[in-house]
């Protein structure tokens, strides 16, 4: 939805939406007037048909760029190839002809002077590798559009590149810089006066608190939007604001308001023939039905959703589309009818899917072309300083030579000095005896822990394995008498198993890489905030299904020298801990705090705790300490001795807090 959002930006529309019959009346002044208002008026047509009717959009574009060449307007010549480069985009996906003609418009802007449309051609850049699925290109083409905007001081654009940003930080799943986009995007917006660029950044924010599954703040963001858009009179927005508030709804579980919105978003929608308004729609009101159980009316629905679908062109409405039919008929178990539009889902999506692939392998082919240029560099380099390092050793040896004479007669005072050293020598390995001594002694105690340690993991992985056996021996030989619940409880009891096992086998694995020595440290200055909210991207499903609370809300970035790849491993071992011993509708916290030169990572739980007695245990091998989680979760034992490990081999130090019945607090210090 926020794509559509952001092409609005793009394509300039500054009137309010046009209905039907406005754009006929353009369409017939269009044969009566001369050329150059023939331009003005497909600027305004086209941007209507490439929601409504992309064919159209097409032709106009066409139309505009022949006319604009005729009379040698340049200005309109690249507005038409940009049109151009986004309708073949939109109606034939054939984004390299369309990346083609917006590089033409890039260049006859450059040659000639016009930076707006410039900056808009380097937002249509990103809009079309969005769409090709290279998010990273797509946020450098918008972050040339800004720099553009900001030099020439341009602050609508300025504002809506932001916005353009903040969609593919979105997409990349970097919140963070995402939320201080829009944010200045919004601040322009209201400074400069531009309401309509402002709302579509309230419609953006809405997004990010929807991907962070915040509701209520989502809600407030498009109401506003809603507002704004209200107040200039923008239907076409403020359907999609509208719509957007419906689905706020239906997320709270509040399907009866969710209903209402939707139908509200569609009377605007049907008003102004807002042809992609009218897909989205009419699926998501059949949607409904099919919630409501009123299957038959979702079906009506739906397929008017399907047709225009089917109009505009869309591959993703129309699957949506299948996929909603296929459940109202599986509803009103008219399975026939239900399997042909399982059909009609699974074709539509292979296509979807066959198209992404190709992107990607086009895109890995140019990486794959850029990694074997920089091995061929590489190569020429090793092949240069190996004759460099040739040259010196033939220098070497002429002088080691020359100088040959000269040791000759130092032999002799050598020889004198030998006996000395000789007696000096064996002190020292009278010295380095005894200290082998000792390192032996460390070292059969060192094993001694280890063949205990590996005795106690042996016994760990068994039972998992002796679960899995019972289960399955009890899935082969009884299946027939057990009933789909019973089933089902068996099917939950193995997968808690093999979850176990295999966080058994991977936590056992890091930690004899960690002691052979097969885990590089590489120490580099890093956000640690980032790390920390990636983890709890990673466990927050986890968490959810326990109901509990994670409260972390960084100010900004914070810098740490330690090695990447291990501190995530020390971070993702301690949250798991703090979900696996906190009980349903609990609360964890994440602080981070800078003092002197250490940054302190602190993850507090309100969780069962730890007795004073078990807190010795925990981070020792020798006396391996497991216990079960609030949901019987079974732990490993182990990564809390592969935090310890990780954390003092990066210069840092973990420590422990706990009281049973009140929570347990981690906290690990490491180097700025």
């Amino acid at each position: 939805m926020l794509n559509r959002v952001l092409i609005i930006f793009l394509l300039g529309i500054c009137t309010q939406a046009m209905g039907n019959g406005y754009i006929d009346s353009l369409e017939t002044k269009l044969i009566l007037v001369d050329d150059s208002t023939k331009l003005k008026l497909l600027d305004e047509i086209i941007p209507y048909y490439f929601r409504n009717e992309p064919l159209q959009a097409s032709q106009h574009a066409n139309k505009m760029l022949i006319i604009a060449r005729q009379i040698n307007n340049k200005e309109y010549e690249i507005k038409a190839q940009r049109y151009v480069g986004l309708s073949d985009s939109r109606l034939t996906s054939d984004h390299e002809k369309a990346l083609k003609k917006c590089r033409e418009a890039e260049n006859e802007a450059k040659l000639n002077g016009f930076t707006k449309e410039l900056i808009l051609t380097k937002l249509a850049y990103g809009d079309i590798y969005r769409k090709i699925g290279d998010d990273t290109r797509a946020l450098q083409s918008q972050l040339e559009a800004y720099h553009l905007a900001d030099s020439m001081e341009l602050y609508r654009l300025i504002a809506i590149s932001l916005s353009s940003q903040a969609q593919s930080y979105i997409e990349l799943e970097d919140y963070y810089k995402a939320e201080q986009c829009v944010k200045k995007a919004i601040k322009l917006s209201k400074i400069h006066d531009h309401p309509n660029v402002l709302a579509g950044s309230h419609i953006i924010f809405g997004d990010l608190y929807v991907e962070r599954y915040n509701y209520p703040l989502a809600f407030e963001h498009y109401q506003e939007a809603r507002n704004l858009y209200t107040t200039s009179h923008r239907e076409v927005q403020m359907a999609i604001s509208i719509f957007k508030l419906g689905d706020c709804y239906y997320s709270m579980d509040q399907v009866d308001t969710a209903f209402q919105y939707h139908l509200k978003a569609l009377k605007i929608r049907n008003r102004i023939k807002d042809g992609v308004g009218l897909a989205e729609s009419y699926n998501k009101i059949g949607l409904l039905c099919i919630e409501k159980g009123e299957f038959q009316r979702a079906i009506n629905n739906i397929n008017i959703g399907l047709r225009n679908a089917e109009r505009i062109n869309s591959n993703r409405l129309m699957q949506q589309s299948f996929d909603f039919l296929y459940q109202a008929y599986l509803g009103l178990d008219d399975f026939e009818k239900a399997i042909f539009y399982q059909n009609k889902y699974t074709n539509i999506s292979e296509l979807i899917y066959s198209e992404a692939s190709e992107k990607r392998i086009e895109k890995i082919n140019t990486e794959h072309e850029i990694e074997l240029r920089d091995q061929r560099i590489k190569s020429l380099q090793d092949v240069t300083q190996k004759n460099e390092q040739r040259l010196e050793i033939s220098q070497k040896f002429n002088v080691t030579l020359v100088l040959l004479m000269l040791v000759s007669g130092l032999l002799v005072l050598i020889f004198v000095r030998s006996y000395r050293d000789r007696k000096r020598i064996n002190q020292k390995l009278q010295l380095v005896n005894r200290q082998v001594v000792e390192q032996n002694k460390q070292l059969t105690e060192v094993n001694s822990t280890k063949d205990k340690f590996f005795s106690i993991i042996g016994h760990d992985l068994k039972g998992p394995l002796n679960s899995l056996t019972s289960f399955s021996q009890l899935l082969i030989n009884h299946t027939a008498m057990l009933t789909e619940e019973e089933i089902r409880t068996i099917a939950t009891d193995l997968d808690k198993s093999l979850k176990n096992l295999y966080e058994l086998l991977e936590n056992l694995l890091s930690w004899a890489r960690s002691q052979t020595g097969r885990i590089e440290f590489t120490p580099k200055k890093f956000d640690i905030t980032n790390v920390i909210q990636e983890n709890v991207r990673l466990l927050s499903k986890a968490a959810a299904n326990k109901y509990i609370a994670i409260d972390f809300s960084p100010e900004g970035p914070i810098n740490v020298f330690a090695d990447i790849n291990s501190i995530r491993t020390v971070i993702r071992n301690l949250l798991s801990n703090a979900i696996k011993f906190t009980d349903y509708r609990g609360t964890i916290t994440i602080f981070v705090n800078e003092w002197k030169g250490n940054v302190d990572i602190g993850i507090k739980d309100t969780g069962v705790g730890i007795g004073p007695e078990d807190q010795e245990k925990i981070f020792s091998i020798s006396a391996k300490h497991t216990t079960l989680g609030t949901n019987r979760e079974k732990g490993t034992g182990l990564g809390l001795i592969l935090c310890r490990e990780f954390v003092e081999r990066n210069n840092g130090k973990i420590s422990i807090d706990s009281k049973i019945g009140i929570g347990t607090t981690f906290t690990i210090s490491l180097p700025r």
